[in-house]
């Protein structure tokens, strides 16, 4: 593929090397002390700044390099103070990180440096459409010259050279969003939903704040929770019970050790043989399984008969009686104490005594107004078939699912998310998906990996993201998380993702874990996270040639990311002022 421009290009020609080691270079910059950059057919050039990407000439290769510092030797430090009387001639110096070689007749790039330079090898600043070229170089082929790419960025201070990348080096690998507060990470996210709603893409957005709500291109909105629909077309769908795993169940409930949690598990598998049994069942009553003082030999008999029902991990029972069916296992193991084995005992007053703070808690979950959409569903949709006829419908590319109205009491956020992805990654491996990947967005997934509720007794982990993670993508499921705290992320989750986009991260801890989590990225480049404006970004990844700076495209619905505007809002309207 020939290269875009002329990557020697005298007039971008800007220093010779004076030393090279294995990973940097250094340089005389003679213009470096100018007080100001110089234009080239109005693009600016800088002519030796540091964060410039430039090429070192080497016989038929091309290395391409960034510059990391840039100084005057000491006995020089004075001369570029004009103002003092000591004006005159410096030397400035510069040190290039090597980054990869390009075969200039070939128009190949290679990643890492296949013949060093010599020392006095020119140097010249690239051109950006040459950094856009080695940017995209791994996604042409010879049998797809013209791939579908996504437009989401350009080069800084070369707002006309658009970068586009293709979905499969997007998201093919998993893809993450990190960045602090105010670095542009919402706004990306929306450029990136935007732009893959303009192919035949499906996806699904777990939106926990509800910022997202003005994406309007393809676009289906659900809520989960009651609040003020926003839009206002927004629909608003459950999370039945019934739908759950009992591990959830479990999660919510949070039972004890000792006598608890083995009480909930066989309260569990007694409703669901009730359900199987029907209210016709001699062995139900009032819909569950009374077992003081009752024949233990029928109720064994059903069990081993309805088995797989019983130990499936569904929970298909009626959650009303489940603290009446507690009730009910809280007997001794055999009647006429101990000498009846034929049959189960007495009710035991101290199991259903150590009980009762369960029992509070599962009534208090069941008729909390927090987790009505999961155990008071109504008639409302489940989210999981809403999910299923949204895949089957060729009108809408994004499924919005917005967590704004579940409140973070009882962990429902946390909760319905991880169902949702338990459903996708279940949906996935039945091949669904192959002939149409499905990308799923994560907004603050730091909210909703690394969970693990109960305690350190009996631990829930919630799972499902670390899972498709792991596992989605050979299933054709895809994973784009979006944080503003990367130390959240376990680092096993961030290490699958292959596309990192980073924006401004100022916490040293944020930029130690990108660092480790990825291998295409050393402190020299992570240098540059704490100073990138808002907007900027560093895409980094196995299928990125370079560590790329980009300025991400404001998109043309933009979240409501932003906080209150404190000047109309603080300012004292004129019959509240307070006299003096």
């Amino acid at each position: 593929m020939p290269l875009a421009v002329n990557p020697f290009d005298s007039r971008r020609l800007i220093g010779t090397l004076t030393e090279v080691t294995p990973t940097s270079a250094k340089l005389n910059l003679p213009n470096a002390a100018q007080a100001e950059g110089q234009w080239l057919h109005g693009r600016r050039l800088g002519g030796g700044e540091v964060g410039e990407f430039v090429l070192i000439e080497n016989g038929d290769y091309a290395i391409l390099g960034r510059i990391v510092s840039v100084k005057l030797p000491e006995k020089e430090r004075l001369s570029v103070e004009e103002d003092l009387g000591a004006k005159r001639e410096s030397h400035p110096l510069g040190t290039i990180q090597l980054l990869v070689t390009i075969i200039v007749s070939q128009g190949k790039v290679i990643g890492g440096i296949t013949q060093y330079p010599r020392l006095g090898s020119r140097v010249f600043s690239a051109h950006p459409e040459l950094i856009k070229w080695v940017s995209e170089a791994s996604q042409r082929t010879p049998t797809n010259a013209d791939p579908i790419a996504i437009e989401f960025a350009s080069i800084p201070l070369a707002s006309d050279t658009v970068v586009s990348l293709t979905p499969e080096r997007l998201f093919g690998r998993h893809c993450a969003v990190l960045g602090a507060t105010g670095g542009g990470k919402s706004w990306t996210l929306a450029r990136l939903i935007e732009q893959c709603a303009n192919h035949n893409a499906k996806l699904l957005l777990i939106d926990a704040s509800g910022e997202f709500h003005t994406l309007d291109q393809h676009v289906l909105h659900y809520q989960i929770g009651e609040g003020t629909p926003e839009p206002a077309a927004t629909k608003e769908a459950t999370l039945p019970y019934r739908e759950l795993k009992e591990v959830d169940l479990f999660a919510i409930f949070r039972p004890s050790g000792g006598i608890q949690h083995p009480k909930l598990r066989a309260a569990i598998k007694s409703l669901k043989l009730a359900a199987v049994l029907g209210a016709a069942s001699p062995l139900v009553k009032n819909g569950m399984i009374a077992k003081a003082n009752q024949p233990k030999a029928p109720i064994e008999a059903a069990q081993i008969t309805h088995a797989v029902a019983i130990q499936s991990a569904t929970v298909e029972l009626d959650i009303d009686k489940l603290v009446g069916q507690i009730q009910n296992e809280c007997t001794y193991p055999a009647a006429d104490f101990g000498k009846d084995q034929t049959k189960y005992g007495d009710t035991t007053p101290n199991d259903v005594s150590n009980c009762v703070g369960l029992l509070a808690r599962i009534e208090g979950a069941i008729s909390s107004t927090e987790l009505k959409c999961i155990f008071k569903p109504d008639k409302k949709p489940s989210i999981t078939k809403v999910i299923s006829d949204f895949l089957a419908d060729d009108k809408y590319r994004v499924l919005r699912i917005s967590l704004r109205y579940l409140p973070s009491s009882l962990n429902a956020p946390e909760l319905v998310a991880n169902a949702i992805g338990r459903y996708l990654l279940g949906t996935a491996k039945t091949g669904k998906f192959l002939k149409q990947p499905v990308v799923l967005f994560v907004d603050e997934a730091h909210q909703f990996l690394n969970k693990v509720l109960g305690d350190e007794n009996q631990p829930y982990p919630l799972d499902s993201f670390e899972l498709i993670a792991k596992e989605g993508r050979k299933h054709s499921l895809n994973l784009c998380l979006a944080t503003q705290r990367p130390r959240d992320i376990p680092e096993g989750i961030l290490s699958q993702m292959g596309t990192l986009i980073v924006h401004r991260l100022i916490n040293d801890r944020d930029r130690e874990v990108v660092e480790r989590a990825s291998g295409d990225i050393d402190r020299s480049a992570a240098a540059f996270l704490p100073t990138l404006v808002p907007g900027e970004a560093v895409v980094i990844g196995s299928d990125f040639a370079i560590p790329l700076v980009i300025s991400v495209s404001e998109p043309l619905a933009k979240p409501v990311s932003m906080g209150p505007d404190y000047q109309t809002s603080w300012r004292l309207k004129p019959k509240g002022k307070i006299s003096k």
